[in-house]
């Protein structure tokens, strides 16, 4: 299945940084102009879960890592009670398919064994199943003897999911919409593979779209850690060109925007998403004099997560993680589809 994929490397780049020491003022006024919106949620609910407080060291392993999101439709027959016959079920496939002279990426070791666990409390309500963590493990030469090294790794998860949806499916159904893969995409491949086949459920790719990101970029603007200020960066692809823009924005310079904008503690709006877009837009247009309506918001980095049109999705800050997954789950479920062709679309 094709992904929407970044600007090539070699691309002319264009940057911009302001600080709140010198930043002129933002004009905070709408932009009438078409944009992608009209197919949008008008509103979205602010999450309030805290999931990592009991599980912080668990959510630990989540950090740092740049995953790969899929969809997943609801899992048949899966069972918490059988993750040991689920590992070593998944570990004989894996050594079937190398047995069949499966490319190797580079000469990358497949790994020998797997292992399914639970990683428990990654959900927001007691209605959603509980996030389930699977590792590829390849066996090393260590000094005193023999180590396992973990060459794959991925989660699935579901966290605030749709209420009604969760009650409508029968009881031999389970839904973890989210699969997020770490590792070489031949075992991304060979692990969706036995999934489908075990479970009778479709994994397809997950692109995340300009005007999803664009929500991000406001949802995560007052979201960042009190030891670390990562910059918020935004970049833009122009699309009959092989150019790209970036913006770098200081963390607080996007907090102070957002809460000129942001008026409900409860809820975020499409009018308030579409004002802090279209002001950093009047703010580059300024400078610049480049129009960003007319260019496609590629990437967007906050000091909580970082997330690309292409699916790949990094998250650095345990604290906020309940602001990235409910969303992801949402548009998990909004484009779940039922097509029976996605195993050799797995990359």
């Amino acid at each position: 299945m094709e992904h929407l994929t970044p600007a090539k490397a070699g691309m002319a780049h264009l940057g911009v940084c302001f600080a709140n020491a010198d930043a002129s003022p933002v004009v905070l006024r709408t932009v009438k102009r078409h944009t992608p919106f009209h197919h949008s949620s008008a509103r979205r609910k602010i999450p309030r879960t805290d999931l990592p407080v009991g599980n912080a060291e668990q959510i630990a392993v989540l950090l740092q890592k740049q995953w790969h999101l899929y969809h997943v439709t609801p899992l048949y027959r899966f069972s918490y009670s059988m993750l040991k016959k689920y590992s070593n079920e998944l570990s004989v496939f894996i050594a079937t398919e190398k047995k069949k002279g499966m490319a190797i990426e580079g000469g990358i070791e497949l790994g020998n064994e797997a292992k399914f666990s639970m990683l428990s409390g990654l959900r927001a309500t007691e209605n959603d199943p509980e996030a389930v963590f699977i590792q590829i493990m390849a066996k090393t030469a260590a000094h005193q003897g023999i180590d396992k090294k973990v060459v794959w790794s991925g989660w699935m998860c579901c966290v605030d999911g749709d209420f009604g949806f969760l009650e409508s499916l029968p009881v031999e159904f389970i839904c973890l919409p989210l699969l997020f893969a770490n590792g070489p995409k031949i075992v991304t491949t060979m692990v969706g593979e036995w999934l489908q086949k075990t479970f009778d459920c479709y994994i397809s790719a997950f692109p995340i779209s300009s005007e999803n990101l664009t929500w991000m970029a406001a949802m995560w603007a007052n979201c960042f850690s009190d030891s670390v200020h990562r910059m918020m960066e935004l970049e833009w692809s122009v699309p009959p060109v092989q150019l790209t823009i970036s913006l770098s924005i200081h963390p607080e310079d996007a907090k102070a925007l957002w809460d000129s904008i942001h008026t409900n503690e409860d809820e975020i709006t499409i009018e308030e998403v579409e004002l802090f877009m279209s002001s950093l837009h009047s703010h580059f247009y300024r400078h610049f004099g480049v129009r960003l309506a007319a260019t496609q918001l590629v990437n967007v980095s906050t000091a909580i997560a970082s997330a690309h049109c292409d699916g790949k999705l990094m998250l650095f800050n345990c604290k906020h993680i309940d602001h990235v997954l409910p969303f992801l789950t949402e548009l998990a479920f909004h484009q779940i589809q039922y097509q029976p062709r996605l195993c050799s679309s797995i990359d």
